[in-house]
């Protein structure tokens, strides 16, 4: 790689030991993929913050890091940890897992991050530009802001995120590069569906081309307009069950103002149609229960908007959650300020809903819970579920979770 002095003169450990070790991750990482150089990035986002992911081993790494003084060149903002760090004990958290996420959190904050602990930073405080270069993990941000917004990251591994904060810098290779930011793949929605895509559709459209392309960019065609919100549910699921990093809607995302900008000028590999029966295939694949009791219905993931608390209180409707079912929202702690400003959080919590900030049902241990059948509207949800909260889940429409939460049931009981 083509280095220069000052970036030399840090891997000859001229600026202390963390810049060396970050340094060098970052060229080696470079090496492997062919990079000339390292580029500079206006932010980072990390996701080895939680308990659940650092664990002692971060804990560890982290001490070294203040010890010798290492403190992040640019903004850097934080993913979910795995407690609520107001209501930890009112979800049942272990007091021993909880002071050790504690810990993480002021080692972390001694190194001058940003403490959001969300997975939607572009909500507040990390808001990249179009055509920005930045330094991210976790999936469903870097799908949005490779997407949505049109700046530029790679999808970093855990801790290679926080070599690239310590650096602020880089490689640069893969979607930092223009030419690679070309769609492959085009995904034709049929008119039917793409005229008028509720939210529950967008979510399934992502599972459905993650799972088909995997690191692949689709380009999709026939979907009309797309809220925020939408696009960021299409994000999560795409990121979840396969690794897309980067797609395009033609007419509605910065880079795909025409079919032609897209593709760069080229063509596709390959077309996949994704009509009716690919629709309803696809969320009878994000259910592994159709019917029954619900223990909890989970909304938020990724963190919640001012827009969508609004819908579950106007869905509400002034009625009372199920005295057998949990109705849990995931948001941001700016978030929740703004919304109880907003005088919206306390209508949530009249009917019985319980608010976790800074965390989700994926990040923090619901053991002492016992859940067995988890409703949710997020894809996301759905596909790691199963496995982080060892529960049976069912994908529906945001409607439909809240009807769930009342009714403390799911299916043809009751008449639904």
């Amino acid at each position: 790689m083509q280095l220069t002095d000052e970036e030399r003169a840090a891997l000859d450990g001229a600026w202390g030991e963390p810049q060396r070790i970050a340094t060098q991750v970052l060229v080696k990482l470079g090496e492997s993929y062919g990079a000339e150089r390292l580029i500079p990035i206006a932010s980072a986002h990390l996701v080895a913050c939680s308990y659940q992911i650092a664990g002692e081993a971060g804990i560890d790494i982290y001490s070294r890091l203040v010890e010798v003084g290492a403190k992040v060149k640019v903004p850097t903002t934080l993913d979910p940890g795995s407690i609520d760090f107001v209501r930890w004990s009112r979800f049942r958290t272990p007091e021993h897992y909880a002071q050790r996420q504690i810990v993480i959190a002021e080692l972390l904050e001694a190194m001058g991050v940003t403490p959001t602990w969300t997975c939607t930073p572009y909500y507040v405080l990390n808001v990249p530009r179009f055509g920005q270069h930045v330094g991210w993990s976790e999936s469903s941000a870097v799908a949005y802001v490779n997407s949505v917004i049109g700046a530029r990251t790679n999808r970093l591994a855990a801790y290679v995120d926080l070599c690239a904060a310590l650096v602020g810098k880089v490689p640069y290779f893969g979607l930092h590069v223009t030419e690679n930011r070309k769609g492959q793949i085009l995904i034709d929605v049929a008119s039917e569906i793409g005229q008028q895509m509720h939210d529950d559709d967008f979510a399934a459209l992502g599972y459905f081309v993650g799972a088909a392309l995997d690191d692949l960019i689709p380009v999709v065609r026939g979907v009309l307009d797309a809220s925020g919100d939408q696009l960021k549910f299409l994000s999560a699921a795409a990121a979840s069950t396969g690794s897309v990093a980067l797609y395009h809607i033609v007419g509605v995302t910065p880079e795909a103002r025409t079919l032609e900008d897209a593709f760069q000028g080229g063509t596709w590999q390959d077309v996949l149609s994704f009509g009716r029966k690919e629709l309803e295939e696809t969320k009878e694949k994000m259910c592994t229960f159709h019917e029954g009791k619900v223990d909890v219905v989970g909304l938020g993931c990724p963190h919640a908007s001012i827009a969508q608390i609004e819908t579950y209180i106007g869905l509400l409707a002034g009625r009372k959650v199920h005295h057998e079912t949990e109705l849990w929202v995931c948001m941001n702690e700016i978030v929740e300020d703004m919304a109880r400003k907003m005088r919206l959080i306390g209508k949530l919590e009249e009917s019985g809903a319980r608010i976790m900030t800074g965390t989700c049902l994926n990040d923090c241990p619901l053991d002492a819970w016992g859940f067995r059948h988890l409703v949710t509207d997020s894809a996301k949800f759905a596909y790691y579920t199963p496995t982080t909260v060892g529960s049976e889940c069912h994908f529906t429409s945001t409607e439909r979770c809240i009807e769930a939460a009342i009714r403390g049931y799911i299916g043809e009981r009751n008449g639904e």
